[in-house]
């Protein structure tokens, strides 16, 4: 092949190649300027709730790898003849050896089928905090391939969305707030009662945490009798995420009201011993 055979080559091949893939970046930039704009008019409108927020972001995510894969089908399609490679050969071909890449390609079928499946039944959303066999963690991206977890150590994890199954979803909804307290024996249930609920609706009313409780976490009744103290049971009802520093925050105010107000907590019975040891 002469240089003057290049030349001709490029100018009657290479010239549509380029307009081609410019043409497909050029589709790809305005998407990718224009489409998270029209998505921030849409989520800075007033009426626009959190919840709603993280369904838009989450479709997003997922749109803008949906219209990658599209955009790179599209060019390698179109490019292809243009370097003298016959589809129509290269999808007879694959249709002989479609057994062989159906093996090779069925984990990503199953990832994208079972993504899909993921955001149509609304499953879980960018945000929210789920667990997935033994992971849990907040959901940081989520696209048709697979879903990305940070847990509590920061730690991020990539997991397939074909190993996706049985999904816990801990902020959709309300957030349940639930405790035990021991207290020991010979105190005055009913008044034990009055302290809890009191504890309870002070954190209500709190300036900077109430407006994350839905429901003021209550003396709900009595889970068991046993042989460390009369164990109770409190419940009560957060905004979806906040149940666990709301439950944190209870456990701290009403250690400080029981020993305020004197009410007796069991104790085990080797640190007894060894507290009367000492004083021998």
């Amino acid at each position: 092949m002469t240089s003057q055979d290049v030349v001709d080559w490029f100018f009657e091949h290479g010239l549509r190649i380029v307009g081609i893939v410019v043409a497909l970046v050029a589709v790809y930039v305005v998407f990718r300027l224009f489409f998270p704009r029209l998505l921030g008019r849409v989520l800075s409108h007033p009426a626009v709730d959190l919840d709603f927020r993280r369904r838009v972001e989450t479709l997003a995510s997922a749109a803008n790898w949906l219209v990658l894969a599209l955009l790179f089908v599209i060019g390698l399609l179109t490019v292809l003849p243009e370097v003298g490679v016959n589809i129509a050969a290269v999808l007879t071909g694959l249709g002989i050896t479609g057994v062989a890449l159906a093996l090779g390609a069925q984990l990503l079928v199953r990832d994208v089928i079972n993504g899909i499946f993921i955001l149509l039944e609304d499953q879980f959303r960018k945000g929210d905090y789920i667990a997935v066999g033994n992971l849990q963690g907040v959901v940081e991206d989520l696209n048709l391939r697979r879903t990305v977890l940070r847990d509590w150590s920061g730690v991020l994890h990539f997991i397939p969305n074909s190993l996706i199954g049985t999904v816990s979803n801990y902020t959709r909804g309300s957030g349940g707030i639930f405790l035990e307290v021991r207290v020991a024996y010979g105190e005055d249930l009913e008044r034990v009662r009055r302290i809890v609920d009191a504890v309870g609706e002070a954190l209500a009313r709190d300036p900077v945490w109430g407006q994350h409780v839905v429901e003021p976490p209550r003396l709900a009744w009595v889970e068991a009798i046993g042989d460390q103290g009369v164990v109770l049971r409190v419940r009560g009802m957060a905004r979806p995420g906040w149940q666990w520093e709301l439950s944190g925050l209870l456990r701290q105010r009403l250690a400080e009201a029981f020993l305020r107000e004197g009410v007796r907590v069991p104790f085990p019975a080797h640190v007894l011993a060894q507290d009367q040891e000492r004083k021998d």
